[in-house]
């Protein structure tokens, strides 16, 4: 028979199950995959083989670094340039947003055979246009992107 003893540990293991639920969502919404297609507006393209996120968790523009593994670099960047409506730049016309992001990353932008970046964007306001800088090494692509205030 129902006891009215167990009624606390009842709504206990509700509460239980109801956070448990809250954070395997909050941990799908943050996988690579959904950020990717969140901030590009598009789900990852079929040429990616391997992608990783990394997030900056200080910074005026929210940014995200995406590490792509891919075997067509052509394919990558023009499927990213409809997207993100980029052009090919030099070193000296990098934003000093990313170049006060990350150290690391301005010395692998440096080195980089390519640059690509959004022609417009406006960093306070990501639904009017997002930066996206896209750069390489000798292993991977880069995708520089600023995330929501």
């Amino acid at each position: 028979m129902f006891k009215l003893k167990f009624v606390p540990l009842y709504i206990l293991a509700i509460l239980m199950s109801i956070l448990v639920f809250f954070q395997a969502w909050t941990f799908y919404l943050g996988t690579a995959d959904v950020t990717f297609e969140r901030l590009t507006g598009s789900e990852p393209y079929s040429e990616i083989k391997e992608m990783s996120l990394r997030r900056y968790k200080e910074g005026v523009i929210s940014p995200h670094l995406f590490t792509i593994k891919t075997d067509d670099d052509q394919k990558m960047i023009e499927d990213l340039s409809k997207d993100c409506n980029m052009e090919k730049i030099s070193v000296e016309k990098l934003p000093k947003e990313a170049k006060e992001t990350d150290e690391e990353m301005v010395e692998v932008i440096e080195k980089s055979p390519y640059i690509y970046l959004s022609k417009a964007y406006d960093l306070q306001d990501p639904k009017k246009g997002r930066m996206c800088l896209v750069f390489r090494d000798k292993e991977h692509l880069y995708l520089f992107v600023n995330g929501n205030l």
